[in-house]
């Protein structure tokens, strides 16, 4: 389930037809408390979050202990761009091109790998990086994620008398 960030409101604005986050947040609670597997999508993240927002965030996704968190941030193409102009948000502006996009994906890369260090999460991570940061990330970064398996352990859990 995605749970891009905790804010009830901004989530109307940037994704009004999904459940808010406090919403989703309750049904992974129960999810993990069923004993249900669980994964994690940040995503996508406004351009407004800091290596403080991310400490916090992951922090409490901690809490139902997922498997994997996956993380990409927002971006402003397409419908996106459209709703989020519309709804007034005043970072759409800083993510509409794709020089200032790549320069607010990578900070926010930089930010929530830094907080999942300090949370003792970094393992969990996984990035979902965009291949049009060609030329804005280093290739070895840009293509160890591109390409790098998710951690999840699906081997263990299958049964051969099934």
């Amino acid at each position: 389930m995605s749970l891009p960030y905790l804010n009830d409101e901004l989530s109307r604005q940037i994704e009004p037809q999904a459940p808010p986050p406090s919403e989703r947040y309750k049904a992974m609670v129960a999810g993990h408390k069923a004993g249900c597997r669980m994964y994690v999508a940040v995503a996508p993240t406004h351009p407004n979050m800091t290596l403080d927002d991310f400490k916090r965030h992951l922090e409490k996704i901690m809490c139902i202990n997922p498997e994997v968190i996956f993380w990409e941030p927002i971006n402003a193409r397409g419908t996106n761009g459209k709703r989020m102009i519309a709804a007034g948000l005043d970072f759409t502006d800083s993510i509409r091109h794709k020089n200032s996009w790549a320069e607010c994906f990578t900070r926010q890369w930089n930010d929530i790998e830094t907080a999942a260090r300090e949370v003792g999460c970094e393992d969990r991570l996984h990035i979902w990086p965009d291949p049009e940061l060609r030329g804005f990330v280093d290739d070895i970064k840009l293509d160890h994620w591109l390409y790098k398996p998710t951690v999840e352990k699906w081997d263990s859990l299958t049964s051969s008398k099934i």
